[in-house]
């Protein structure tokens, strides 16, 4: 199935080289067990966190036999990670060619921005903060407590690079993101901002009350790594323009396999895999057809441009020209 998917389906739109803004890589070492309480709050959690840069490599080669793929890495940004082995691991892995990735330092908001600064000379081009990480341990904290203001002013100077990750239950919708969000493009106009998962858009409806009030901000873009609805895709492309739109895969957790069903303004995962999440399964002869997770974001962009006219310059830009452009000189 999966090769009959990457043969038939993908491998025609697909350009020769790639480049994926939002790769995790980590090792088990890395990371201290979660509670089944922990694993409960996710979903993803549990599908899969740790991938070690040979592991990335094979993937890579499985998932794209004809393509170059350039990755943009960053480790696991969960409070039970050791931050600083994680982040030393990616360093490693950027210095060694084979890998073809570049890289963002995974941050605590409590560190002393010098931190930052170093990790530019040493070879990072950004940051991954991340909500889990802000001290005060709330479930829905502002930008600001995750990624402070001071690490945002290192980043200005650096012209750097940081892929955000929006709180809040609201996602890309909420308000405070919104004001937020354009308050951070106005005062730090040298940072490229990155928005991961088009801000959390998995389904149409957040996509659509947040997205236009974002619109023109000239150094905001958006991955949309493990969103899986064309709706989506095609709002996005329409709203933001196929230039601010970049290729992330959000590996290793979208090489489960299965299909995702919107409804409203939720979404549900369907898998064969052995999840304690796993419990509403589709029929065996409907599993059997399953693929990749990250091959039915890739058949959901596809449909995008398919649905608005577009064709293969617009899959492109999105899967590798406008990421080249973004980190060039980095």
């Amino acid at each position: 199935m999966t090769d009959r998917v990457y043969e038939e389906e993908l491998s025609p739109w697909l350009p020769p080289k790639v480049i994926d803004v939002h790769v995790h890589v980590g090792l088990v070492e890395h990371i201290a067990p979660l509670t089944e309480e922990r694993k409960r709050s996710n979903w993803a959690y549990e599908a899969g966190l740790l991938q070690s840069w040979e592991e990335l490599r094979v993937n890579l080669r499985v998932l794209f036999p004809r393509q170059e793929v350039e990755a943009l890495a960053f480790g696991v940004p969960l409070r039970e990670v050791d931050l600083e082995r994680n982040n030393d691991y990616i360093l490693a892995g950027l210095n060694d060619p084979a890998n073809r990735a570049r890289g963002l330092l995974v941050t605590r908001p409590g560190w002393d921005p010098s931190v930052i600064d170093d990790a530019m000379r040493s070879g990072f081009i950004g940051i991954k903060p991340y909500p889990d990480l802000a001290p005060s341990g709330d479930p829905e904290p502002s930008i600001y407590e995750f990624l402070p203001r001071p690490h945002l002013e290192a980043l200005n100077r650096n012209r750097a690079i940081v892929t955000l990750h929006l709180p809040r239950k609201g996602r890309l919708a909420d308000p405070d993101n919104i004001r937020e969000l354009t308050e951070i493009s106005g005062d730090y106009p040298a940072v490229r901002i990155i928005v991961a998962h088009i801000g959390r858009s998995f389904c149409l409806p957040t996509a659509q009350r947040g997205l236009g009030q974002l619109a023109g901000l000239p150094n905001v873009w958006y991955d949309f790594s493990a969103v899986m609805s064309a709706d989506v895709l095609a709002y996005a492309i329409e709203t933001v323009g196929p230039e601010r739109l970049l290729y992330g895969s959000d590996l290793p957790i979208t090489l489960i396999r299965g299909v995702r069903e919107h409804v409203g303004e939720t979404y549900i995962n369907y898998t064969d895999g052995l999840f304690s999440w796993n419990t509403d399964r589709k029929p065996p002869e409907v599993e059997a057809n399953y693929t990749y997770y990250l091959y039915e974001e890739l058949r959901a962009l596809i449909a995008a441009i398919r649905r608005l006219g577009l064709a293969g310059e617009t899959m492109e830009k999105i899967m590798h020209a406008n990421a080249a452009e973004l980190l060039q000189g980095h």
